[in-house]
């Protein structure tokens, strides 16, 4: 090997053995009191959204009302007092990124609760849907993205609750599925293909199940036929799996059970519950290893573990036997780790834990509250390794968890009195970058944020400047430039 290729591949190595390691333990976190400081409480992080290095989110500095701040850890500021009412709150919520901005719902002195986006540099309201007197608001909510367009639900006038969306230059409705101002209230917005799919009630044959691709707008199926065609299905959970969209519906004959629809054939899946009428109440669908895997009743096992992959439909576990196998362990809040698909469950013997499946095995990982009291574990989220979650030991409730994917549980006391991890809204955690944000609350603090800054995901970004990582780069690019040895592709090297 030549002398100059020698030394950079020696130097190389040295260099890279300077880069961070990956480190083991349970990341330290960081709490931020800064925006309503000391034991008054900001509210922060109860909704929330990201676009680019920052989360973006509601609160309560105390002085302004709740308005819109955002934060990456370093950095936490109010990005506009929408309402500048004294003592009002714009309460801005349903945060979602579409394109260079973040849009979301939120109500100025004047305008009611419309629709405003953001881009941390400037902050609009982008459409006044709802006129009426005014003041009225359109409330859009249930924002989800399809191709070009952000589709939403929104009223314009004193009703008319319907479908809409907006590229970011044009804001139009979509369809007026219910005409007149009576709302066919669209919801379950869910993207499969080329379709929005969604639920709505056109006011003759009941709430069932439509889709759009902008310039059509049709019923998919009128499952419930009952009653002369006008009873509801009432369909829910749509949840994309392969080409096909699975949802709960109730045909009116055999009660609340599993369909599925490609847009060509809508069909049920399986009559989990043969008791007529009965229902299994098919719930929390979760799309894992090619299965659908949700929670299910077939009166025989009770609320149990089910799976199907739209041809084989099967109890994947029975985990609560006790009651002669009916007791039901009510399997819930699955998220992915790995090869694995964690939840929470009760086997009736030591309360409601943290489980875990593979589709081949399942069973039960820890007992984190032991005995026969409950741990609740809640707010699961995958960050780097881990999972991360919530959970009650029985004695202090000041602990935030998590779990590898060799099962190995550990915990972290946080710090401050009656300190805990927890709020009213969909998850307590979200992650951005190197970070994982939570809702935080002390006595000390307050409801606040805190974030854990983990070296398990990944390196330092190399847009740091100044980071272990980005010098490491800098000094081995520095080097092969020097030496004239570039770093080539086998692809190069074999031409």
């Amino acid at each position: 090997m030549p002398a100059k290729r020698s030394l950079t591949l020696a130097l190389a190595l040295l260099l890279v053995a300077a880069i961070p390691a990956r480190g083991a333990s349970f990341p330290a976190i960081t709490v931020v009191d800064t925006i309503r400081p000391g034991v008054d409480s900001s509210m922060a992080l109860w909704g929330k959204g990201r676009l680019g290095d920052y989360l973006y989110f509601g609160a309560d500095d105390g002085v302004n009302g709740y308005e819109l701040w955002r934060t990456n850890g370093t950095s936490t500021t109010m990005v506009a007092d929408i309402n500048l009412a004294f003592g009002s709150a714009s309460s801005p919520y349903g945060f979602t990124a579409f394109g260079e901005w973040l849009y979301f719902a939120a109500a100025d002195a004047t305008e009611g609760s419309e629709l405003w986006r953001t881009n941390g540099t400037t902050t609009v309201l982008f459409a006044d849907i709802n006129t009426t007197g005014g003041t009225g608001s359109s409330d859009p909510g249930d924002f989800t993205a399809l191709g070009d367009w952000l589709y939403f639900s929104a009223t314009q006038g004193d009703g008319d609750r319907e479908l809409w969306r907006t590229n970011g230059t044009t804001t139009n409705r979509v369809s007026d599925i219910r005409p007149g101002n009576d709302s066919s209230n669209p919801e379950y917005l869910t993207a499969l293909g080329d379709w929005l799919y969604f639920a709505a009630d056109n006011g003759t044959i009941g709430n069932e199940l439509w889709r759009t691709n902008g310039t059509t707008t049709e019923i998919v199926e009128n499952i419930n036929t009952s009653d002369s065609g006008a009873s509801s299905s009432y369909p829910n959970n749509l949840t994309a799996l392969g080409d096909w969209l699975y949802f709960r519906a109730d045909d009116g004959l055999i009660g609340s059970e599993l369909w599925r629809t490609n847009g060509t054939t809508t069909e049920i899946v399986e009559d989990i519950n043969t008791l007529a009428s009965g229902g299994s109440d098919a719930y929390d669908f979760t799309a894992f290893g090619g299965y659908l895997y949700f929670q299910a009743n077939d009166v025989t096992h009770g609320s149990e573990l089910w799976r199907t992959n739209g041809t084989a439909t099967e109890l994947v576990e029975d985990m609560n036997t006790s009651d002669s196998g009916a007791g039901g362990s009510y399997p819930y809040d699955f998220t992915t780790l790995g090869d694995w698909l964690y939840f929470r469950a009760d086997d009736g013997l030591v309360g409601s834990e943290l489980w875990r499946t593979n589709g081949t095995s399942t069973n039960r990982v820890a007992d984190i509250n032991s005995g026969v009291d409950s741990s609740y574990p809640r707010h699961f989220t995958t960050f780097g390794d881990y999972l991360h979650f919530t959970a009650n030991d029985g004695t202090d409730i000041g602990k935030t968890w998590r779990v590898n994917a060799a099962g190995v549980v550990e915990s972290l006391v946080l710090p401050g009195t009656n300190a805990y991890i927890d709020c009213m809204c969909d998850n307590a955690y979200t992650a951005l970058g190197g970070r994982l944000f939570a809702a935080f609350s002390s006595n000390e603090t307050g409801n606040e944020i805190a974030y854990f800054d983990d070296p398990n995901v990944g390196l330092p970004e190399t847009s740091r400047d100044g980071s272990a990582w980005s010098v490491t780069l800098a000094l081995l690019a520095a080097l092969t430039a020097a030496v004239g040895v570039g770093l080539r592709s086998k692809r190069a090297q074999y031409r």
